[in-house]
């Protein structure tokens, strides 16, 4: 998928790809409802082109288009999903590495406690 511009170079090809597929399945759940793009835009209370831009993947909109679109067609949680616990596999990986170590606040120790005491 070639790039259009600097700004789109920050989102890598396979999430562009991902917000593809995304926009094809929200044109097919559109069309099962036998909805024009028009219909839908006044639905979702956005513009024909707003929608046009949505089911086709644009990374030019906002999330909340997408989200105004998926409530919708019935599905006001869907983003709840991303990285569901269990999903997050790398994520999860590297909590249980030995190789990584969290950042903890240094403890207070008796000594400093001590210093006030009479």
């Amino acid at each position: 998928m070639p790039r259009k511009s600097r700004a789109h170079a920050v989102v890598s090809d396979a999430a562009l790809g991902a917000l593809t597929g995304l926009g094809e399945r929200l044109r097919e759940a559109r069309l099962r409802r036998n909805w024009t793009q028009e219909q839908l835009a006044e639905k979702a209370g956005l513009s024909e082109s707003s929608v046009k831009k949505v089911e086709a993947g644009s990374s030019r909109i906002m999330v909340a288009a997408y989200l105004s679109v998926l409530d919708v067609l019935g599905q006001p949680t869907a983003l709840d999903r991303v990285l569901a616990p269990g999903d997050d596999t790398l994520g999860e990986a590297l909590a249980r590495s030995a190789l990584r170590q969290r950042a903890r606040p240094e403890r207070e120790t008796a000594a400093a406690e001590d210093e006030w005491e009479i």
